[in-house]
């Protein structure tokens, strides 16, 4: 077990920081979903502890799993190759280890474990991705987006004390880093329309109160907040790059 989890880990770190309907986006669209699903769910889970976000954070992990569900059940059946239906069948399992976990009260203990699972989920999800294909490189770039949204909010709450702290930090850093990286290059990006450009700006807009929600502490209600109203804009910026051409 032991031996999985360190080679995981070891992945997560090549794959982390590189590289909304379900039914109609292309197969590698729905895979780094279900990345970005991975990270909301924990961060919805590490907010149900407030008064203020309980029902929303429910609310908000409750759909997730639904997504989550969903779009891992239709990667499966559209696996391209037996190393991808494997990694998506890991991902299942780890899945089921993450519910249980969620199951339980934040605590100390958990919230590390938490970042650990979270962290091989992502990893699992980025090792299942269908082929690029036709689809745009725009809308792979929008999706990760997506998903390093709700991964910097993850660390900025689960961030543990003591140990590993230091290697927490280092991540949301470069997480926050890769995100702005990102939204330059759309925006530099020829053949952008205009509702692509809105969006940018919009994005560019929101992403300010999530940066300093999480330069500032982990506040679970700026932090929540921030990043749902920020993944509202990414995901009309996802929209608008599945129209342009690949």
């Amino acid at each position: 077990m032991m031996n999985r989890r360190r080679a995981l880990s070891a992945a997560l770190g090549l794959f982390s920081l590189s590289s909304l309907s379900l039914a109609q986006q292309p197969a590698v669209t729905c895979t780094q979903g279900v990345g970005m699903l991975s990270q909301r769910m924990g961060k919805a889970w590490l907010c149900l502890g407030d008064n203020a976000l309980a029902g929303r954070a429910e609310a908000v992990l409750r759909a997730s799993e639904n997504g989550f569900e969903q779009q891992l059940l239709q990667q499966l059946q559209r696996a391209a190759t037996p190393e991808q239906a494997g990694s998506l069948r890991a991902l299942r399992r780890r899945y089921e280890d993450y519910k249980s976990l969620m199951a339980s009260a934040p605590s100390p203990d958990t919230q590390r474990e938490l970042l650990n699972t979270a962290s091989e989920m992502l990893t699992l999800a980025q090792l299942g991705s269908a082929p690029r294909g036709t689809t745009p490189w725009q809308a792979h770039l929008a999706a990760r987006q997506r998903m390093l949204s709700q991964r910097v909010a993850l660390l900025a709450l689960a961030a543990p004390s003591g140990p590993g702290v230091d290697a927490v930090r280092r991540e949301r850093q470069a997480v926050m880093y890769e995100f702005e990286a990102g939204l330059q290059t759309l925006r530099r990006a020829p053949g952008g329309s205009d509702s692509l450009r809105d969006g940018l700006t919009r994005a560019e807009a929101l992403w300010q109160p999530l940066r300093q929600a999480v330069m500032t502490g982990n506040q679970p209600q700026p932090v929540f907040v921030a990043s749902e109203q920020l993944l509202l804009a990414l995901d009309d910026i996802a929209t608008s790059c599945q129209q342009l051409s690949a």
